[in-house]
């Protein structure tokens, strides 16, 4: 009788080791592993509140192909961890958090339940040894990283927030838990956090005018792509002390469309986009894209001088009214 017990154990423990690892998951159906580079400095204001966002990367768009690669599993979903070598949030140290933009939601693993969220991507069972690649199911993952300050603030602290230079981003697996062993499951790494670094004081932005009013437009001169009107408009960026740090920035859009990535369209007025020119050189600055808005020095005052250029994008006006609206979000470098 001991006998009988002692294996039926032993089948138990089986079965539950195997329960946590019953999928894979590859990018391209075979990579297990991938690396994005962190390829910018990022200077870090101490006095910022927890969970500002310091940096965020580029939008990705990369081919997933998941599969329950064991026989004897029910249905289950693919669930997308956050940290998954990183559990307890110690790596990096008391001031960093590595967050993930998915599914249009900023996504921090203190902020969720075991750092993990489940995707809609679901699996009936297998119950062929060998598991049941045949069944796979291939779905795109959209995604960004953005790194966040995790401490709240903390004057005096200067120098590097963390000294680690790579870290496991995400991992997808199952409800289970996750596969730690190599070439198993596909897991993101990013390198170059060590580029972070504090600095000890934030720059204020004042923008003037803080709305432009193009006036009134004469309908009956519409023609593509002629300018309309230019209104010039400057944003001063002034800081009390005489760190050495720039300054990037996102203009994002509120109320309006881009097109061209270039050109912002009003959602009440599709007749007229509305673009913003650098100056001296009139070159276009891009929505939704971080472009150069201070760059690096000690200056404690700095203004920058733009053109809100609007131009008809029809031979047919739109009568009526139109507005639009962009966000700037700043990011310290």
């Amino acid at each position: 009788m001991k006998k009988i017990y002692q294996l039926v154990c032993l089948s138990l423990l089986l079965v539950l080791a195997q329960k946590s690892y019953a999928l894979a998951c590859k990018k391209d159906g075979t990579q297990a592993a991938d690396v994005i580079m962190i390829n910018t400095t990022i200077a870090v204001p101490n006095n910022l509140p927890k969970d500002t966002v310091l940096w965020r990367s580029d939008n990705y768009s990369i081919s997933m192909t998941c599969w329950q690669d064991n026989g004897g599993y029910g249905a289950e979903y693919v669930y997308f961890y956050l940290s998954p070598r990183d559990q307890g949030l110690t790596q990096l140290g008391p001031d960093l958090e590595v967050g993930i933009h998915l599914n249009g939601t900023d996504l921090r693993c203190t902020q969720l339940a075991g750092c993990r969220v489940q995707l809609p991507i679901k699996f009936d069972g297998c119950y062929v040894t060998g598991g049941c690649k045949n069944k796979a199911q291939t779905f795109p993952l959209n995604f960004n990283f953005f790194l966040s300050k995790r401490s709240r603030p903390s004057p005096g602290k200067e120098g590097t927030l963390t000294t680690a230079p790579t870290y496991p981003a995400f991992q997808l697996d199952g409800v289970g838990g996750m596969n730690n062993a190599p070439d198993s499951n596909f897991v993101m790494v990013l390198t170059g956090l060590n580029r972070l670094r504090y600095i000890a004081c934030s720059s204020v932005l004042s923008i003037s005018p803080k709305t432009v009013d193009f006036g009134t437009i004469a309908s009956a001169s519409a023609q593509t792509d002629k300018v309309i009107k230019e209104v010039p408009l400057s944003i001063t960026s002034t800081k009390n002390c005489n760190s050495a740090y720039g300054l990037n920035a996102v203009l994002t859009p509120v109320a309006a469309t881009v097109t061209g990535g270039y050109t912002l369209v009003p959602n009440n007025n599709s007749s007229v986009g509305i673009s913003l020119l650098k100056q001296p050189s009139r070159t276009a600055i891009p929505f939704n894209k971080e472009f150069t808005l201070v760059e690096s020095g000690r200056d404690q005052m700095v203004v920058k001088n733009f053109l809100a250029q609007l131009k008809w994008r029809t031979n047919k006006a739109i009568l009526g009214k139109f507005n639009a609206t962009a966000t700037i979000d700043v990011f310290y470098k």
